[in-house]
C-alpha cells in the first residue's frame, strides 16, 4: 500500500461551481453544469465539468467506497 500513497496525491479540498447554460430555451436541470476541482496535497488540481447526472453517480460511487472501506476496515480489526 505504501507505493500507492506514495504515487497517488491525496485530496485535501473541493471547490465546486454551477453553470447555468442560457443559450438554449428552456432552462432546465439538463443545463446545469457542474465545475469540480480537486485539490491535492501535490498541488496539482484536477478539474472536471459534468452534469447533474454525472455528479450524482459520482457522489453513489464514493459513498459506496466509504461503506467499502469502513467494512473491510471492520474485517480486518
Amino acid at each position: 500500500m505504501d507505493s500507492i500513497s506514495n504515487t497517488l496525491p491525496n485530496i485535501v479540498d473541493v471547490e465546486w461551481k454551477l453553470e447555468v447554460v442560457t443559450n438554449t430555451p428552456g432552462v432546465g436541470s439538463d443545463n446545469l453544469l457542474y465545475t469540480v476541482v480537486l485539490k491535492t496535497d501535490s498541488g496539482e488540481d484536477i478539474r472536471f465539468t459534468c452534469g447533474s447526472q454525472e455528479l450524482q453517480d459520482l457522489v453513489y460511487k464514493l459513498k459506496d467506497l466509504v461503506r467499502h472501506c469502513e467494512t473491510m476496515k471492520t474485517e480486518l480489526a
